[in-house]
Parts: structure tokens; C-alpha cells; sequence
């Protein structure tokens, strides 16, 4: 079946011709909708 989107998966192996690992990083940021003001 045909995605009618394109996810970050497919796209990396499209635009890089070897594997691509995505990793974490600990930028020392809180959940920007901690409190419920957004969203």
C-alpha cells in the first residue's frame, strides 16, 4: 500500500546512502507544554 506521507524514516534513506541513526540529547529544556497553557 502506498503512504500518502512521507515519515523522517524514508526520507533519511532517501537523501543519505548509508545508515542514519538518530540519537537523544539532553539540552537541559522542559516539556514546552508542561503547564497546559498550549495546545
Amino acid at each position: 500500500m502506498e503512504q500518502y506521507y512521507r515519515d523522517f524514516g524514508n526520507w533519511l534513506r532517501e537523501q543519505f546512502p548509508f545508515k542514519v541513526q538518530k540519537i537523544s540529547i539532553n539540552a537541559g529544556f522542559t516539556c514546552p507544554n508542561r503547564d497546559g497553557r498550549v495546545g
